[in-house]
C-alpha cells in the first residue's frame, strides 16, 4: 500500500511539473525564433544576406484541382495545354520517352530560375543572397548559377535588341519589406516545374521575397506569358528557411554524365564537327600529328 502511494506521488508530481512547466525545447526555440526580428541594412530595409533553401510541406507552384488539372493548365491555351498533356501522358508511363520532354534530362539543359529555388531533393537546392551596391546577387548552388538583380533604376533591355537567356534580365524595387524582383528576357527551353508547365519567350516573372523573421522568408511567383497562358498564374506562396553554417557545396549539372562521356571513343557518340576531322582521318588511316597544324616534327613541314 504504501509502495502505491508513494507511486502515485511520484505521478501527481510529475503532472504537476508538465503542467506548470516552461515549453519544451522544440516549441520554446520556434517561440524564440519567431521573436528574432527580420535583419536590417543601413537604410533600414530588409536584410536577406544568407543562404536559403526551401521548407515546408508545399513543393510546387500550382496546385491541382479537384479533376487533377493545375490552376497553371487551366489558364493555357489550348495548343499549350494539347502538348502539356502529352507530356503528362509520357510521365505516366515512366519510361526514357517521358525524360525526352525534359530539356534538364534530355541535354543537360539549364533549369532556370523557378526549377533552381524550388528542386534538388526534399529542400529543394539552396542559393545564397548578397546586397552590393545597386543590386542583390543570387548565387543558387545548383550548377553554381549567378544573377544580378539590378536595383539602380535601369529598365529592361530592348527585347528587339536583346538576346533572350536562360535566367533573363532582373530589376527590383523593394515594396515595403517585400523585395519584388521583375524578370523577362527568357528563351523559352526550360520549364517553370518539374511537372513541365511550359513558358514562351513572352515570360514575365514577378518575384515577391517577403521576410517574416530572421530565419524565415516567403515566396510567392506571378507568372505571365499572353503567349501560353490567358490570364497571369500566381503561384503558391513557398516557405524559405536560412540555413545557418552551411556552405554551398559544388554541385555540377549532369556530372554522373561527364565521366562516362569522357571514357568513351568520342568516334562513337557523337558526330560532332569539333570531332569530325579526327574521327574521319582515323577510319581512313591517316596520320594524327599533323591534324591541326600540319608539322611533321623537327624536320619541318610533312611533305
Amino acid at each position: 500500500m504504501r509502495n502505491r502511494l508513494l507511486l502515485l506521488g511520484s505521478l501527481l508530481g510529475v503532472g504537476i511539473l508538465l503542467v506548470v512547466s516552461p515549453p519544451t525545447s522544440a516549441h520554446g526555440g520556434q517561440a524564440q525564433e519567431q521573436a528574432r526580428p527580420v535583419p536590417r541594412q543601413a537604410d533600414g530595409k530588409p536584410d536577406l544576406s544568407g543562404i536559403w533553401a526551401r521548407s515546408g510541406s508545399v513543393n510546387r507552384y500550382f496546385t491541382s484541382s479537384g479533376s487533377g488539372v493545375s490552376t497553371a493548365e487551366e489558364a493555357m491555351r489550348p495548343e499549350a495545354r494539347e502538348k502539356y498533356r502529352d507530356q503528362l501522358a509520357a510521365a505516366k508511363v515512366r519510361t526514357i520517352e517521358r525524360d525526352l520532354y525534359d530539356p534538364y534530362v534530355k541535354s543537360c539543359a539549364p533549369v532556370g530560375i523557378t526549377r533552381l529555388i524550388n528542386e534538388g531533393g526534399g529542400s529543394g537546392r539552396p542559393f545564397e543572397i548578397f546586397h552590393l551596391p545597386n543590386r542583390v546577387f543570387f548565387h543558387y548552388e545548383w550548377d553554381h548559377w549567378p544573377r544580378n538583380i539590378w536595383m539602380d533604376g535601369r529598365p529592361h533591355p530592348d527585347p528587339a535588341v536583346a538576346p533572350s537567356t536562360w535566367m533573363g534580365h532582373s530589376t527590383a524595387r523593394w515594396d515595403g519589406d517585400t523585395l519584388v524582383v521583375d524578370t523577362v528576357g527568357f528563351n523559352d527551353i526550360t520549364w517553370l516545374d518539374t511537372q513541365g508547365h511550359p513558358h514562351s519567350e513572352s515570360l514575365r516573372l514577378i518575384e515577391r521575397y517577403r521576410p517574416l523573421n530572421y530565419d524565415t522568408m516567403e515566396l510567392q511567383v506571378t507568372f505571365e506569358d499572353p503567349e501560353i497562358y490567358t490570364e497571369a498564374v500566381v503561384g503558391n506562396t513557398l516557405t524559405l528557411r536560412r540555413m545557418p553554417d552551411v556552405e554551398l557545396q559544388e554541385w555540377v549539372v549532369c556530372d554522373d554524365r561527364i565521366r562516362e562521356m569522357y571514357a568513351t571513343d568520342v568516334c562513337e557518340i557523337t558526330g560532332a564537327w569539333e570531332f569530325e576531322a579526327y574521327c574521319n582521318r582515323r577510319e581512313q588511316g591517316l596520320p594524327m600529328d599533323d591534324l591541326f597544324n600540319n608539322r611533321g616534327g623537327p624536320t619541318g613541314p610533312r611533305e
